[in-house]
């Protein structure tokens, strides 16, 4: 059998492999305020010399310098024999936590991930093999019973998390619990108090899906918070009323609400893959733009840092309850995001511009690092729909906003313009969404596809929005008597929707 200080030279060079695909990640890594030779930040530089110094430690002690390696040997050799089977797991869990959470941007580089991991592998493993041959057994039985313990514990807190939590059905990501009911008691301006908001069997608002699901026409309308209607009852939202509008051509014809607040063109195109794959409506009717303002507002990709759409994290993700959990507590103690609202969205309060605005250039594509990265992402959703065989109908998104002196002269709420700390007209606004808009129509019509503009056929008024975005009672009903006869008469021509006798 090998002895202790051969099996640390082992470990030691297991740390050396580590600490070289660290070191490359570091070193090949450039910060944003280069300001140590011109690439990288303080911290970097750090980090870059830190793990130099212990990358020597165990170069030396992995090619058998014989101080060094007696010394680490002697060391690890005389720890409590249950610290190293203890370090062995609680290391690495915490950077599997680390990469799964995305702590760092370091751990999307496949070298920095992969390194970590060897790392965190090493003080477990040098106190275990660093022992005498005869104590190895006791501690190798040890090590085998924390395992055993570990995952007896995953598995239980799995099942409990299983039962407490809410079941969530598709990708868990998306949140469609089945059979919820929240009675609203909502003050806000256009909006009685006193709704229903529920869920049918799929998660969705509006009635459960048809037993005689090919006998009917199926819509499912996509969006974001301006399409989920949150704070209206479930009668008077607008794709409620969409298809009641249908059903005065055809009874036979269900439309279900996916309305997902801040999702974006990118999350709808991954609604469509995961969940209206299984579902197969013949149409899914998109209300799409506001949420994809995050490169105007915010610069770069609009701050889109979400779980990935596949790979490893995303299958742990689908697969755990215990990691859906840990990923939100993450989302909301750390990123700051919002989980559940518990309070209505505040009603539009007119606020003067006191200071003056950034330049805009005369096309506002000039602003954006991709001035195409709406027209992809819309081309991707279409794409993604035709793939699944279902029919895509798209609406701009309408505004309380629009472009004239009077919004020229307040500010956008808390909306700053791509990261600073200058404020935005609600005016600007207006233009920025109005580019979205422009590009959606554009896309459609290249594209074959039918599009509505919605946002030029709802007045501009404090009637119809109780906020920028989101609608009171009689805005739903506007829009769905627009958009319900917008689309009766497309899915007649289509025939798609066929007039009942």
């Amino acid at each position: 059998m090998a002895t202790p200080e051969r099996r640390v030279r082992v470990v030691s060079g297991i740390a050396c492999a580590g600490l070289l695909l660290v070191l490359h990640s570091l070193a090949t890594s450039r910060s944003e305020n280069g300001v140590i030779l011109g690439a990288w930040s303080n911290a970097i530089a750090a980090a870059i010399v830190l793990t130099l110094a212990i990358l020597i430690f165990f170069v030396l002690s992995a090619s058998g310098w014989r101080r060094i390696s007696a010394k680490l040997t002697r060391g690890a050799g005389r720890t409590p024999g249950f610290v190293g089977p203890l370090l062995l797991f609680a290391v690495p869990s915490v950077v599997f936590l680390a990469w799964f959470l995305s702590l760092s941007l370091l751990f999307l580089r496949f070298s920095f991930t992969a390194g970590s991991f060897l790392l965190a592998l090493v003080p477990g493993s040098l106190l275990i093999l660093a022992r005498d041959n005869s104590d190895l057994r006791n501690v190798f039985a040890g090590t085998a019973v924390i395992a055993a313990s570990l995952l007896l514990t995953f598995a239980a807190g799995e099942l409990v998390l299983r039962r407490v939590l809410p079941v969530q059905i598709f990708n868990p990501r998306f949140g469609l619990r089945p059979y919820c009911r929240w009675d609203l008691q909502i003050d806000l301006p256009g909006i009685d108090p006193g709704g229903v908001l529920s869920t049918n069997r799929w998660g969705l608002r509006g009635e459960d899906p048809p037993a005689d699901w090919h006998g009917y026409l199926t819509v499912v309308t996509v969006g974001g918070s301006t399409t989920a209607d949150y704070y209206l009852d479930d009668s008077k939202t607008w794709s409620n009323l969409v298809q009641n509008e249908l059903r005065s051509v055809n009874p036979m014809v269900w439309v279900g609400n996916a309305g997902i607040p801040r999702h974006t063109a990118d999350m709808h195109a991954l609604f469509v893959k995961e969940v209206l794959s299984h579902i197969k409506p013949d149409v899914a009717l998109f209300l799409v733009g506001v949420n994809d303002m995050g490169p105007f507002l915010r610069g770069g990709d609009g701050g889109e840092g979400r779980l990935e759409d596949s790979g490893p994290r995303s299958w742990l993700f689908g697969r755990s309850m215990t990691l859906q959990l840990i990923y939100k507590i993450k989302k909301v103690h750390i990123d700051g995001v919002e989980v559940i609202n518990t309070v209505s969205d505040p009603p539009f309060r007119p606020e003067p511009l006191t200071t003056p605005e950034i330049p805009l250039p005369e096309d506002l594509h000039d602003l954006l690092t991709d001035p195409d990265f709406y027209r992809n992402r819309i081309i991707r959703l279409i794409a993604q729909c035709r793939e699944q065989g279902i029919t895509p109908v798209f609406l701009t998104q309408p505004l309380l906003y629009e472009d004239n002196s009077h919004w020229r002269s307040l500010r956008e709420s808390a909306i700053f313009f791509q990261g600073t700390e200058r404020p935005i007209s609600a005016a600007t606004f207006a233009l920025m969404l109005g580019t979205l808009n422009s590009d959606l129509l554009d896309v459609c019509r290249e594209q074959g596809v039918a599009v509505y503009d919605l946002a030029s056929n709802v007045p501009h008024s404090e009637m119809y929005f109780y906020d920028a975005m989101h609608m009171t009672e009689a805005g739903a009903a506007l829009t769905g008597s627009l958009v319900g006869r917008f689309m009766a008469d497309y899915l007649v021509e289509a025939g798609l929707l066929i007039p009942a006798e």
